[in-house]
């Protein structure tokens, strides 16, 4: 097994290529370039890989450039975001195009390239028409270093790889909600990501999985189209917790509502405890 990775920041470059030193991994091929303009090459032509993990910079501002060999660029990219100038789409198109035809990537991306319009839209389209587009993760806010947005991880394949049990639908997991709050920087726990794995290998291995309620769900690809190619993830998998419910005679007359005693009955139940009995007491 070989590892490559590229990163057009020095610094960044340096600090990866002496944390794999210090792990015991010195024969990685790192390089100090633009993955968009100058990618990893063998024997003159694009290196491509079994898989591909990738965490961008988010709405990087970019330009097409001079190329010296623009039919490669038009191979990689074959829809540029010429309007946005973001470059995380245009990331996400090489990778896709650096991919053996067995293998999978997946790359932490912001929201907003799930809705936006444009050139962005387009791409979308095309992953979800071409049914690269497996499954789209929400993550919980400050995960990440350097930033407080929430991110998503796109998983994807090549267009006829994916397995038969996902082929025509995309997977949708909102797990923006379960994680362990810290001081400057939230973490999932094991859990947490355990059933992210779990709800994404359910996906990927059983055609009849339709997904956790509030959490995961499997949309096919007409769905996408008729909502315009929009992979807002809360559309598909909204956690948003139920309305409170409210007692208007609870509010006029004061007291508490007899459905949330109802609904504490079970807890009354176990400490022994009758509020009705409580209550005729009261009245005596």
């Amino acid at each position: 097994m070989r590892l490559y990775g590229q990163d057009n920041n020095g610094g960044v470059w340096a600090i990866c290529k002496m944390n794999l030193l210090l792990h015991g991994i010195p024969n990685a091929v790192l390089q100090n370039d633009d993955t968009l303009m100058v990618p990893i090459k063998e024997g003159g032509n694009l290196k491509h890989y079994d898989r591909i993990l990738s965490n961008p910079p988010f709405s990087q501002n970019y330009s097409r450039g001079n190329k010296d060999n623009p039919m490669e660029f038009i191979d990689r990219f074959r829809v540029f975001c010429a309007t946005s100038g973001k470059a995380d789409l245009m990331f996400a198109q090489h990778m896709l195009a650096v991919l053996k035809q067995d293998g999978i990537m997946a790359t932490v991306m912001p929201h907003g390239i799930l809705f936006r319009g444009g050139e962005e839209k387009k791409i979308r389209q095309l992953f979800i028409e071409e049914d690269n587009l497996e499954a789209v993760i929400g993550l919980p806010p400050q995960l990440f270093y350097g930033t407080g947005i929430p991110a998503c991880i796109l998983v994807m394949r090549p267009r006829g790889a994916k397995p038969k049990a996902t082929q025509g639908k995309v997977l949708f997991i909102n797990a923006d909600a379960e994680f362990q709050t810290g001081r400057a920087q939230n973490s999932l726990r094991p859990e947490h990501i355990e059933k992210i794995v779990s709800a994404y290998e359910d996906f990927t291995t059983n055609a009849d999985y339709l997904g956790i309620p509030g959490y995961a769900a499997v949309v096919t690809q007409q769905q996408l189209a008729d909502y315009e190619y929009n992979c807002n993830i809360r559309r598909y998998a909204d956690n948003t917790p139920p309305p409170e419910p409210q007692d208007v005679r609870s509010h006029l007359l004061g007291g508490v509502p007899k459905s949330e005693v109802d609904a504490k009955q079970e807890l009354f139940t176990s400490h022994g405890f009758d509020p009705m009995t409580l209550l005729q007491r009261r009245k005596g």
